[in-house]
């Protein structure tokens, strides 16, 4: 998506700041001088620790580990820029700057450290976020495509320097900075609801789990798969507790899994009204005025809602209303649900069925997972 205007710049800044706050990689992709590195060591000026890279001038071996011999057994000694992460108290980013010039051997050994926080031997903290910038391949200095295993692991921002920034900024000398923030409240509520809205798009277009382009550019940036779109969804629920606008969702979601991806289930979450789980909890609802793949993620946000903050009580409630749910509209949407809280310790102890709960008798048999009471 172009950036054209001062809008769509800062819906970008505040798309990379979303991925760094969460600590999911990010790849900005932009031509040689547009600000991409600036705008990423500005964060020192907020209190982070910025490690850069260039990583043309690294061997695989400086992301694996140098094989060492120490007490008759081979370790994978780190390089001195994981240990200087490992050692920072307080959030830090490891920059990976020229990333499109990273050999496919590079590209290898990248891996684990963007997932697993690995670094030979050494285990970095949970408070690093991967940054990379690439320019495309063909204007790179001696540029290669990216592979499908790392482009998966990275959410794909475009970046460009609007003029009328770039000009008031040259002016003033204020540079943006990076927008940094804790997770805000209400995340986990939106999550829920988010993740219950991909359950339900995916139940429709399984297709769309995992679909790898086949064209070796498209497979160098974003596509869909069960980690990008888990990436995907814990941003937009970052995004939207905070407060973000509608762009700055889009931004991510399709830096995740693709743009034409993303409008098609951002159009099916858009057009979803689905109801707070916690008052279908707390007062129940009717569910005859909902089709069965809204009933299903309805359930399914409910499941979520009981997942994250559990109780026997809160248990019960949601068995309640996967029977009433089953009743009104049939069992289908409601089985999914009805499998999971039966499932061997999820179901706290000393818990009652509803009576209704004989409607789902013929299918929990089948999953050999009837209750004796029922």
């Amino acid at each position: 998506m172009p950036v054209r205007t001062r809008d769509d710049y800062e819906h970008v800044l505040a798309a990379l700041g979303a991925c760094v706050s969460m600590r999911i990689p990010v790849l900005l992709w932009g031509d040689p001088g547009s600000g991409k590195t600036a705008v990423v060591e500005s964060a020192v000026r907020l209190g982070w620790h910025v490690e850069t890279l260039i990583i043309s001038h690294y061997e695989p071996s400086d992301f694996t580990g140098l094989p060492m011999l120490s007490d008759g057994q081979v370790r994978f000694a780190p390089p001195s820029w994981a240990v200087r992460l490992r050692d920072v108290d307080g959030p830090s980013i490891a920059f990976f700057d020229e990333f499109s010039t990273a050999s496919p051997a590079l590209q290898a050994a990248a891996l684990r450290p963007l997932t697993h926080y690995q670094i030979g031997d050494l285990q970095l903290p949970p408070t690093v976020s991967f940054v990379a910038a690439a320019n495309p391949a063909d204007v790179a200095a001696a540029g290669w495509e990216l592979a499908a295993p790392t482009a998966s692991r990275f959410i794909h921002l475009d970046w460009d320097l609007p003029l009328d920034v770039y000009a008031e900024c040259l002016v003033t000398g204020a540079w943006p900075e990076l927008p940094l923030r804790a997770i805000p409240d209400g995340f986990d509520d939106a999550l829920d609801v988010w993740r219950a809205h991909l359950a339900g798009f995916l139940r429709a277009r399984s297709t769309q789990l995992s679909h790898i382009p086949t064209d070796a550019v498209g497979r160098g940036r974003a596509f869909p798969t069960p980690r990008t779109w888990d990436y995907a969804t814990r941003l937009a629920a970052f995004a939207e507790a905070a407060g973000q606008p509608a762009p700055v969702i889009r931004l991510l979601v399709n830096g995740a899994v693709g743009d034409l991806v993303a409008h098609e289930f951002l159009t099916y979450v858009y057009t979803t009204d689905l109801p707070d789980p916690e008052d279908v909890l707390a007062h129940g609802f009717d569910f005859t005025s909902l089709r069965p793949d809204r009933v299903y993620v309805a359930l399914q946000a409910v499941l979520g809602a009981v997942q994250r903050r559990p109780g026997a009580r809160r248990w019960e409630q949601a068995m309640t209303v996967c029977c009433s749910a089953a009743l009104q509209v049939g069992i289908d949407p409601a089985v999914p649900v009805v499998r999971a809280l039966l499932r061997p310790g999820t179901r706290p102890a000393d818990t009652a069925l509803p009576e209704q709960i004989r409607v789902f008798a013929p299918v929990l048999a089948l999953a050999g997972l009837i209750p004796q009471e029922a």
